[in-house]
């Protein structure tokens, strides 16, 4: 059996400032949630971050190296993010996945957890009581029902359903999918009276959605062939990428050049000529948002 998941719950008790760590790396979507919660509940100063390469190493594990801007591990000294894994639980091996983000308690030298999921539901919950931004509730009872539906539907046909384009037997089949999953999306929003997903506030389903979108026409678009259209020409997403991007919390977490490394210069989906492409130009994503 492949161990993956990681989960466990923080005690009231266990909550402290300056306890945890997040290790991430923002080229990853998954991880890039993580990093743009911690920002909305006002946790930067609480919560150390330390970000990994977005090269793996030849044995294809995130790396701290300090390069490009990232981080050495400044808590246990480590090379690899398996390192890691292996302090927090000797039992833990091949051929279990090495992954990112990974929430560390220093106190115990254990990981918390390994879901962005569940990492993103313990700092808008567990958190609070240290959280800067304590009435920022990324999942409010009232709309528990409505994201839990939307994130599973989009997680299947966008989200995850994006990577069977890389299988010449399910290319054209995913394309399909992919965009009439885009203009649901579309849809949806031109016929939203809200700023965001469900309300004029931000939730988690809003986290989720933007961290594929705003990676789509910079790299999912071209490293998965899936280029019918281009975010720009849904006018109601367009507005909607931008409103977040725009937010001064998260806009300092998107890095493309992060972005395009994981994609095009890591190995991942199977790119190994080392190469970043410069463009495209994201400047528009600046553009004025007209109510």
């Amino acid at each position: 059996m492949v161990i993956t998941s990681i989960s466990h719950d923080v005690a009231e008790k266990d909550v402290e400032a300056g306890r945890y760590t997040l290790y991430l790396n923002n080229g990853c979507p998954f991880a890039h949630r993580t990093s743009i919660a911690l920002g909305l509940k006002g946790l930067t100063d609480s919560i150390e971050v330390i970000n990994s390469h977005f090269e793996f190493n030849d044995d294809g594990l995130w790396q701290f190296n300090g390069l490009d801007g990232t981080d050495f591990d400044k808590n246990n000294g480590f090379k690899t993010i398996k390192e890691l894994y292996t302090l927090s639980d000797p039992d833990y091996g091949e051929p279990a996945r090495f992954t990112v983000p990974v929430l560390w308690d220093k106190k115990t030298k254990k990981i918390v957890s390994n879901e962005s999921s569940d990492i993103v539901r313990i700092f808008n919950t567990n958190f609070n009581s240290i959280a800067k931004n304590k009435d920022v509730n990324l999942r409010p009872d009232n709309l528990k029902t409505k994201i839990d539906e939307f994130v599973d539907y989009y997680q299947k046909n966008l989200i995850f359903k994006i990577h069977d384009a890389l299988d010449p037997q399910k290319y054209s089949e995913t394309f399909d999918t992919v965009f009439a999953t885009i203009e649901k999306l579309e849809k949806h929003l031109s016929e939203n009276n809200t700023k965001y997903l469900f309300s004029d506030e931000i939730t988690e389903a809003d986290i989720k959605i933007f961290v594929v979108l705003i990676r789509f026409d910079a790299v999912i678009s071209p490293a998965f062939r899936l280029n019918w259209k281009t975010t720009r020409d849904y006018p109601n997403i367009f507005k909607y990428i931008r409103r977040l991007y725009q937010n001064p919390t998260i806009k300092p977490t998107v890095n493309f050049h992060y972005i395009k490394g994981m994609y095009f210069f890591s190995r991942y989906n199977g790119y190994i000529n080392k190469l970043i492409p410069k463009g495209p130009c994201m400047d528009y994503l600046n553009e004025p948002i007209v109510e």
